[in-house]
């Protein structure tokens, strides 16, 4: 039997949303006038019910049940829609380690939102819709330091969801909704949906963010349940915007009490990088190489710094940007280009964005005074692997295809322009192209359609039963069938 792992950080906060029709009488109030008031209020729950009800039916359909195969599968026979349900699904999860997870769709041609940890180790993916429907998906690309992956299905005309103006700001108490696959529980279709409030803003899980080394910071704690398997679903507002990426889970030390939820905000910095990686482009963050804090009050009146802003350099690695300039422990960090840094986190988050192998300026205060000083920033070292148009993959007929690196011809000589095709990077001794293919094979052509991405290869594999799986390679142009079995 397989191990099944949820979207990591454990199970949500259980909320229990009792809404009482209280009326507070005066002595000097008439008899109807209490009753009409008690009645009122009465209406406005099941109002509110009706509005939860609403909400449901009208934003289930734009989110999916995320299953993950963490270990190499032959799944040849679950690459096409037609030809799955759950239980086939189910039934190859169940030999392997699986992974559970939520995404949402936030482009009508299949593309989807998660976070990374969710598919980061993912073999073999399939979503599940809301209406039981499952798909075939891979990932376009992904950023383990913010923790955010697009993967796309050969599905168009799917529903998207609407994002909260980014930046804009949320208030401790106002509603959330969650939908989504807790304990994979939604794996066969029908979204769970959990309903809650803001319970703070600004939250940071600096140990799990330095565990993992990636971005857990300016978080949305939110009542609303959240549970593994949760992990990568949206966080809607009472209009049906989504205002955060559900992403983290404190667990408590013992069970008696119940965990916190925690989601991403939208930001404006968050959809450029959703941006991005839907073109399957590689994310970048500067480096400096320091541990910061948020100075105390003593510490800032030691530096010299009257106002509550800066972050104190704690320590600084050796052979990092920081090492080689006159930084300093205890520097209490003013601006980095200009902007004011605000605390620790926001340091952190400034000199992500800060462009790499470009000079940046830092104004910092030490011992009571203000010095300035230029500053390198490196890129960033990546927890995983980050996934872009260059690194896809997609497992198919025993082989693992990828696009062919720029300037390839399978000899090491240089060409002119990018070759087209899928190159064939990997492959399983019982793969029936094994004697037709080899490592470095540039596939051209699937049952006679051009294939020039991962793309293409999944609308083909999704329009073309699997009898007229044929392939033209560049190097011989011969058809070869994916049914010619190897002996």
């Amino acid at each position: 039997m397989g191990r099944r792992l949820y979207a990591r950080h454990g199970r949500g906060l259980t909320v229990a949303l009792v809404v009482f029709a209280v009326t507070l009488f005066s002595s000097a109030a008439p008899s109807s006038s209490r009753f009409a008031t008690a009645a009122e209020r009465t209406i406005d729950i099941v109002g509110l019910q009706g509005q939860f009800q609403s909400l449901a039916d009208r934003l289930a359909p734009s989110v999916v049940a995320i299953s993950s195969a963490c270990d190499p599968v032959q799944a040849d026979g679950a690459l096409r829609s037609e030809d799955l349900t759950f239980q086939k699904v189910d039934d190859i999860l169940g030999k392997c380690t699986r992974m559970v997870g939520t995404g949402f769709f936030i482009d009508a041609d299949g593309y989807i939102l998660t976070n990374e940890h969710v598919i980061g180790d993912s073999q073999q993916l399939w979503v599940t819709t809301d209406d039981r429907t499952v798909y075939p998906a891979f990932v376009v690309g992904s950023d383990p330091r913010c923790d955010l992956a697009v993967l796309k299905i050969a599905r168009s005309n799917n529903p998207v969801v609407t994002f909260a103006r980014p930046g804009e700001s949320l208030h401790r108490g106002q509603w959330t909704i969650a939908l989504g696959n807790p304990y994979g529980m939604a794996g066969e279709g029908e979204m769970a949906m959990s309903v809650g409030v803001v319970s703070a803003t600004g939250r940071s899980l600096p140990k799990l963010a330095s565990k993992e080394n990636r971005l857990y910071t300016n978080l949305i704690q939110t009542t609303a349940e959240i549970n593994p398997g949760n992990s990568g679903g949206p966080l809607f507002d009472i209009d049906g915007r989504v205002v955060g990426v559900n992403t983290a889970v404190i667990l408590p030390s013992k069970q008696q009490t119940n965990g916190i939820g925690f989601a991403m905000p939208i930001t404006p910095q968050l959809m450029d990088t959703v941006r991005e990686l839907k073109q399957g482009r590689e994310i970048v963050y500067g480096y400096l190489g320091v541990l910061v804090s948020t100075p105390t009050a003593r510490e800032r009146k030691a530096a010299g710094v009257e106002r509550p802003i800066g972050a104190k350099v704690d320590s600084i690695e050796p052979n990092t940007p920081a090492s080689k300039v006159d930084l300093k422990a205890g520097d209490v960090l003013l601006s980095l280009n200009g902007d004011t840094i605000d605390g620790g986190d926001d340091f952190v988050r400034a000199i992500g964005r800060a462009r790499v192998e470009k000079p940046a300026r830092i104004v910092l205060a030490r011992a009571g005074k203000t010095l300035s000083l230029d500053v390198t920033p490196a890129q960033r070292p990546m927890p995983t692997v980050a996934v872009t148009r260059e690194r896809q993959r997609l497992r198919w007929q025993g082989l693992v295809l990828s696009a062919v690196p720029e300037h390839f011809n399978g000899k090491g000589e240089k060409l002119p322009q990018h070759a087209a095709g899928l190159i064939v990077v990997g492959m399983d001794e019982s793969s029936p192209l094994a004697k037709k293919v080899s490592l470095g094979t540039i596939i051209t052509a699937v049952a006679g359609k051009t294939v020039g991405s991962i793309v293409d290869l999944q609308q083909i594999i999704e329009g073309t039963p699997q009898d007229e799986w044929k392939i033209e390679t560049s190097t011989s142009a011969a058809m070869a069938s994916s049914n010619d079995v190897a002996p």
